[in-house]
């Protein structure tokens, strides 16, 4: 790539690795999460620092294969580069890594990686500008005070007590956890439901356990607990097997996080599958792609609900594309403790009301804490400008 000369110019990258383990795993249907684990990325520019979070909860090896396409693979595309418009840099640097990743076999590790760079740009952008990235994305919008958010990561252990800590907490909706056997998880909804009574939401996730004939059936048995979406039902969440599914239970369907591509979210939100797309910012190309994902639901008039089940500045960039975006039904945050993100701003995150306050300030209005970032830091590279002339 042809390095700029003036403009907003990157000298540096640095790749941040922290993990704070837990006392007991959080089981899925697919594996089990044994440490809460972020990966930072802060892009320098003009005397700024913009922050980004790529997501690597899986697989366990998930940080050094960020690390490395961050460090060895980016790296010498993004520095020298003037980042003035972090959709153009999204649109270059995509260009030069997608094709390996064809090759690779690998476009979620790649995306996952470039959402993190895309999130930081904004970041810096923001700040370069002295305004909110909501400002940003419309100056003219009408300003979010405040996301409703759901609790998630609910089941399948400790169903009870889960869903109580979420009423006490003043949620209004919860979700989950399925995709443990039939009749595990007709347990676990009906003790949800019975638990948070009828005035609260129900959501379900599957991570996509199972085939057709078991989505149905699932739907099928929880027809009387009245849960509002089902999150990934089956394997691959092809378009064919989800309009399938909803046709012939009614059930509203959710899917997103693992999809990649504007093109192919498009696809999704045009077959009508979706009554949810949920989109992981850290994931599914940044605050570029989401934006885009945003104004494509709005003319499909389907809900958004970012996948959020990282760090808090992956939470940050979901509460400002809610700020610039209408449409946005809910952003997640997970019931269970997590240091990354309850400690690792200066700043923490207000909950209240059954919502999240959109952060304040330029960019995605937050400040790391060091300490934090310090205790929980496993590992720190960094690249500069000078390391590829």
């Amino acid at each position: 790539m042809k390095r700029a000369v003036g403009g907003v110019v990157v000298e540096r990258l640095t790749v941040t690795l922290l993990s704070a383990p837990l006392e007991s795993p959080v089981r899925m249907s697919f594996s089990q999460l044994n440490a809460r684990q972020v990966c930072l990325v802060e892009i320098e520019a003009s005397g700024l620092v913009g922050v980004g979070e790529t997501w690597i909860n899986y697989p366990p090896w998930g940080a050094q294969e960020r690390l490395a396409t961050l460090t060895e693979g980016v790296a010498p595309l993004l520095l020298g580069l003037d980042v003035s418009s972090p959709p153009a840099v999204l649109e270059q640097l995509s260009a030069a890594m997608l094709p390996i990743a064809r090759q690779w076999g690998a476009p979620g590790p790649i995306w996952q990686a470039l959402s993190g760079i895309d999130l930081a740009l904004w970041d810096l952008a923001g700040k370069a500008a002295n305004t909110s990235v909501a400002s940003l994305l419309k100056p003219d919008r009408v300003p979010t005070e405040r996301v409703p958010a759901y609790a998630s990561g609910v089941g399948p252990d400790t169903v009870v007590e889960l869903c109580e800590s979420a009423m006490e907490q003043g949620f209004r909706a919860v979700k989950t956890k399925v995709g443990f056997g039939h009749e595990r998880d007709i347990d676990i909804v009906s003790k949800a439901r019975f638990t948070i009574g009828e005035d609260m939401k129900l959501f379900a996730d599957a991570n996509q356990a199972w085939g057709l004939e078991e989505a149905t059936a699932f739907c099928q048995s929880i027809a009387e607990y009245r849960v509002d979406w089902l999150e990934e039902p089956v394997a691959g969440d092809h378009v064919k097997d989800l309009l399938a599914l909803t046709s012939q239970t009614g059930m509203a369907l959710a899917s997103g996080e693992n999809i990649y591509g504007i093109d192919t979210f498009a696809k999704y939100l045009e077959s009508g599958a979706l009554h949810i797309v949920q989109p992981d910012l850290t994931k599914s190309g940044g605050i570029t792609i989401g934006h885009r994902i945003a104004e494509r639901a709005a003319v499909a008039k389907t809900d958004v609900a970012p996948h959020c089940y990282g760090g808090a500045v992956g939470i940050a960039a979901a509460l400002q594309l809610a700020d610039a975006n209408e449409g946005f039904a809910w952003v997640e945050l997970d019931i269970r403790s997590n240091p990354l993100r309850e400690d690792l701003l200066q700043v923490p995150f207000e909950f209240s009301h059954g919502g999240l306050r959109v952060p304040g300030g330029a960019g995605l209005g937050i400040e790391l804490n060091q300490e934090t970032l310090h205790r929980y830091m496993i590992h720190r590279e960094e690249r500069t400008y000078r390391d590829f002339r």
